[in-house]
């Protein structure tokens, strides 16, 4: 027991690292729907390539939601409109025009003409009132303005629905303009007073019954079959070889939707779920494999593995909940912004890996699994090559404006090969790619907030930090203009020779600018910052002195910490001179004292080495831009015997143990190194004589 606590103890990184893939499998497990696969891969317009297909089972044909949306806009087009009419409205209508008016009027009761004109009045009134109200006043509303007046609908009167056109009811509107061309014969007064009144007791009592119209309407939309007939048990389905057309794909369609309802309702769950298990154990595997055999560096680094499987479950996660939601397609789902954040931290075959292993699992249950994975893929690897570089913000919509064309260009690619017309292409497809790539503009704010979360370094923020306008670099050219102008030649010199050998340019260019920030404190006591011609060593003895040079690291390190630079870019100030000594001093402190007995380590940096190879290279620029200065004349031998002397020292040193640099590279960097500067100090190429 206490051996396998003790393995366990030492090597409690693995553990945590399988431990991360199981975590993400169960996760990845849980979110997948737990329904029968269908084992046959079909596509229309192209052959059936299985064995005869024989109905397993009795099964419904299900009909095309084209032909469902026509049957439904039909129904709800021809849908019977209702009309409640109110008849006390009518009846209160004339009761009160009749009071009214006989109040207005204020008849003389002892004058018998005027108690004839009265009721002329009111018998004028009445009939008015009455004519309006031969079939009713209508109430205006937005679903009556929708359908045209010639349209039939039924008039509910109690229990009784009379069929009717919509034509016979009048509006106020007209009610008005009928009351004043019925009385236009009266005289002034009477006629004033008549539409006066009658215009106050004018109400609609005809309305529109949404409640009975909805009822109907869902009862009729609710008898719509969304089947068309039965393929009975036993029948043959499609055989061998039989193109798979509009027919047979909706056939084919129907059973595959009712074999994986029956499977994930019944006793196989269970295994379902074990091979669900089995097959995302596999996939993760896979990956795992890929790291350990071709990314080991990455493999062995927890917090970027953790990083690499966030992404990968997000993108899953994602995917699970949008199948789930009625009326989003899966296409909305941005997979290529995986490869985008992935590429902008490591390269660009891991993101492709990464993409591949999304890819694989949301395809196993993707709807058209085949024409899915062409498609993301596809987009995918473009958006990746179209971003090998992701330096500025044009870029991105670039490269996203390329991913939508070649999402479209596969999609119609599929679709005419399908279906055999472009008219038949579903358009709504392009919008849902346009989604896709309208979201994968994520990318930008997502790649901050994984910086911060995980503490990595992408190109965007590199070039930030690559301006000289940065304060630490403006500071530097203002008090340590020499130590600037150094650190620009080692960027030049650096930058150059990883181009060359394989590697992260920009990454050397950064830690080059910033390697030398220590210096800061104390510039004078650097040489190529004085300019006066005094030296302050010469008033220290040379173990102080060499106390200060070796300082600048410590310093250094401080500095970028204090100004919140990436730790990436720290590890180049901290390796920049590795475990070497301060030569000049450690000789001359021999060279004066030969019976000294103060340790060398007295004169060592205190490291690491270099651990990549960017931070190799940027020792070797830093070392031979530095004595290429004290060159007392500029050849093409002297020139190649000092590079040649340093990158030797420094090997012999073992200052690139920890680097995976390889010979072939050293070669290839002091070929380009003796050339720039050759170029760098003006030194003419030797013709052959």
């Amino acid at each position: 027991m206490s051996n396998i606590f003790s393995d366990l103890r030492n090597n409690h990184e693995r553990v945590q690292r399988i431990l991360l893939f199981v975590a993400t499998g169960i996760f990845v497990v849980l979110m997948l729907p737990k329904e029968g696969k269908f084992k046959y891969e079909y596509q229309k317009g192209r052959p059936w390539g299985h064995a005869d297909l024989v109905a397993p089972f009795d099964f419904a044909i299900e009909k095309p939601n084209e032909e469902l949306e026509v049957e439904i806009a039909q129904i709800t087009e021809n849908s019977k409109v209702y009309l409640e009419r109110n008849d006390e409205l009518r009846i209160e209508a004339l009761s009160t025009f009749k009071s009214k008016f006989i109040t207005d009027f204020k008849p003389d009761s002892s004058n018998k003409r005027s108690l004839k004109r009265l009721n002329e009045r009111l018998f004028d009134g009445e009939a008015v009132l009455k004519s309006i109200y031969e079939n009713g006043v209508i109430r205006n509303s937005d679903e009556l303005d929708a359908i045209s007046k010639d349209k039939l609908v039924y008039i509910l009167d109690g229990n009784t629905a009379t069929e009717t056109s919509l034509s016979q009811f009048i509006s106020v509107q007209q009610a008005y303009s009928k009351i004043e061309k019925e009385l236009e014969t009266k005289n002034a007064q009477d006629k004033e007073l008549l539409v006066k009144t009658l215009s106050e007791v004018l109400v609609q009592n005809v309305f529109y019954d949404k409640e009975t119209t909805e009822r109907f309407l869902s009862d009729d939309l609710n008898s719509v079959s969304s089947t068309r007939g039965m393929i009975p048990k036993g029948l043959m389905v499609i055989s061998r070889g039989d193109m798979v057309d509009n027919e047979n794909f909706l056939v084919l369609e129907s059973l595959r939707k009712e074999y994986q309802g029956k499977l994930g309702s019944s006793k196989s769950y269970y295994l379902i779920l074990l091979g669900q298990c089995i097959m995302v154990a596999i996939v993760l595997l896979m990956f795992y494999i890929f790291l350990v055999k071709y990314r080991s560096d990455l493999a062995q680094n927890n917090w970027k593995v953790t990083f690499l499987l966030v992404l990968i479950l997000g993108a899953i996660a994602t995917s699970s909940i949008v199948q789930r939601i009625d009326g989003v397609n899966l296409y909305l789902v941005p997979f290529c912004l995986l490869p985008v954040i992935v590429r902008s931290f490591f390269d660009s075959r891991i993101a492709l890996f990464a993409h591949i292993v999304t890819l694989i699992i949301v395809g196993f249950e993707a709807p058209n699994g085949f024409e899915f994975m062409f498609l993301e893929l596809i987009a995918g690897i473009i958006a990746i090559f179209s971003l090998l570089s992701l330096q500025n913000r044009s870029q991105l919509f670039v490269s996203m404006l390329v991913v939508f064309v070649t999402y479209c260009a596969s999609y119609f690619s599929i679709a005419v090969m399908q279906e055999g017309d472009v008219k038949n292409i579903d358009l709504t497809m392009f919008f849902w790619f346009a989604g896709s790539v309208g979201l994968t503009l994520l990318a930008y704010p997502f790649i901050y907030l994984f910086e911060k979360l995980f503490g990595f370094l992408s190109e965007v923020t590199l070039l930030e930090l690559n301006n000289t306008n940065h304060k630490l670099l403006r500071q530097m050219a203002s008090e340590a203009p020499g130590t600037f102008q150094h650190s620009l030649q080692v960027a030049s010199l650096a930058e150059t020779a990883i181009y060359e050998i394989g590697g992260n340019a920009l990454l050397v260019r950064t830690g080059a600018l910033y390697h030398d920030i220590g210096k800061l404190y104390a510039p004078m006591y650097y040489i190529e910052n004085q300019v006066t011609g005094v030296n302050p060593h010469d008033d220290l003895s040379f173990d102080e002195s060499a106390k200060i040079i070796i300082n600048h690291v410590i310093k250094g390190i401080e500095l970028a910490k204090k100004n919140n630079l990436p730790e990436q870019l720290i590890d180049f100030i901290r390796t920049h001179h590795g475990t070497s000594t301060v030569q000049y001093f450690y000789r001359s402190y021999l060279n004066n004292f030969p019976e000294g007995e103060l340790d060398k380590d007295f004169f060592r940096y205190p490291g690491p080495k270099p651990f990549t190879k960017e931070m190799a290279v940027l020792m070797m620029a830093d070392s031979v831009e530095a004595a290429s200065r004290s060159l007392s004349e500029y050849t093409n031998e002297s020139v190649g015997n000092l590079v040649d002397k340093i990158i030797n020292h420094q090997f012999n040193e073992g200052q690139f143990d920890s680097a995976n640099i390889t010979l072939r590279d050293i070669t290839e960097i002091r070929v380009i190194f003796k050339k720039k500067l050759m170029n760098i100090y003006h030194v003419r190429m030797e013709y052959p004589t």
